[in-house]
């Protein structure tokens, strides 16, 4: 695995893919079988799949752009290639959230959901269901120039870390209750703020360990002790009590460490499994926001005529096919598109 700056890293790819695979699990269970207890394995990964994402953006964009941000030419290429990486699937799954609830929201919130300012000024009215954390991960993006300038200087940089570590502690022990139900909660728990730590986290990642080796047996061991912990710590009932107090930083710094192993471990992974994994990670993003609008088709289609759990497979199937296709045919020629706008110059 490459450590030069804009390499592809397979492992992050991989776990990105597991994650979005976990997120889709989560759902399908809970729309066919009911919610999924905060106990489960799957209930954890459901919340904190996206968790994980995150760290992977913050860390992806260190690794990638940290020493390329030296200009504002170079922060307006970031800026342009980013937008050609997000809004393409973002409109085409808000559009077709519209076609198919058949209701039409208020111009305001169509032209916040449709130029990604929902994230900034209305996190919690967003059309498509998942784009929640996508207006948070282009609020990020916003930060992410003013935290490259903090890296010029050691204690500015993780002066920055303590700062949102500080405010997502705000959220989890004062704003946040595991009393009360998540769905009283939901505009809290989306606030930008109170995730923005963990793509802070993933930079923190970047900045410790990218030219750091790490013995192998140290990283598998990070890597059971935190899967270890992600099932057996007791989190109370509900959902809302996996992201509130110290459960919270419990399960993110699971995270956290998941994605430092993955950064750091070389794994020469056989075509068998490097193939599909990369394929899906490389996918995540479209099999993350088309996974609703899969189910929600097949369940048109197919309701009444099929058991619940025949529908979540063929939902399944339809998502990943789909979602590859997406990527393909419709995300990645467009990205390509935004590099080209942007050639970089050394």
């Amino acid at each position: 695995m490459s450590s030069l700056p804009g390499a592809r890293l397979s492992n992050l790819d991989y776990l990105r893919g597991i994650a979005a695979l976990g997120i889709v699990a989560y759902h399908y269970t809970s729309w066919t079988f009911g919610a999924q207890s905060a106990q489960t394995p799957l209930g954890r990964i459901g919340i904190y799949g996206v968790a994980v994402f995150y760290v992977l953006s913050g860390l992806t964009m260190y690794h990638v752009y940290a020493t390329r941000m030296q200009s504002s030419r170079q922060v307006g290429t970031f800026f342009v290639r980013r937008a050609f990486r997000i809004f393409p699937l973002l409109w085409l799954v808000t559009i077709a959230t519209l076609v198919l609830d058949r209701e039409w929201p208020a111009p305001l919130t169509a032209f916040l959901n449709l130029t990604g300012l929902f994230g900034f000024f209305d996190w919690n009215g967003y059309i498509a269901l998942g784009a929640w954390s996508i207006g948070n991960e282009l609020v990020f993006y916003a930060l992410f120039p003013l935290l490259v300038l903090t890296l010029r200087r050691r204690w500015a940089f993780w002066s920055a870390v303590a700062l949102f570590f500080a405010i997502a502690a705000y959220f989890s022990f004062g704003v946040l209750d595991a009393a009360s139900p998540l769905s009283e909660q939901w505009s809290m728990y989306v606030n930008p703020l109170n995730q923005a730590f963990l793509f802070v986290a993933g930079m923190a990642i970047g900045r410790l360990l990218r030219d750091v080796s790490v013995p192998r047996w140290i990283l598998l061991l990070v890597a059971v002790v935190a899967l270890a912990i992600f099932v057996v710590w007791p989190s109370g009932e509900g959902q809302i009590s996996l992201v509130t107090g110290a459960n919270r930083f419990v399960f993110s710094a699971v995270c956290v460490a998941l994605c430092a192993v993955a950064y750091k471990l070389v794994v020469d992974a056989p075509r068998w499994i490097d193939r599909p994994l990369g394929t899906l990670g490389e996918a995540s993003y479209s099999v993350y926001l088309i996974h609703p609008i899969a189910f929600t088709v097949v369940s048109l289609l197919v309701r009444d005529r099929l058991p619940d759990a025949i529908i979540a497979v063929v939902a399944v199937v339809l998502t990943l096919v789909g979602s590859v296709l997406c990527y393909r045919l419709y995300e990645r020629p467009l990205t390509d598109v935004g590099r080209r706008l942007t050639p970089s110059r050394r």
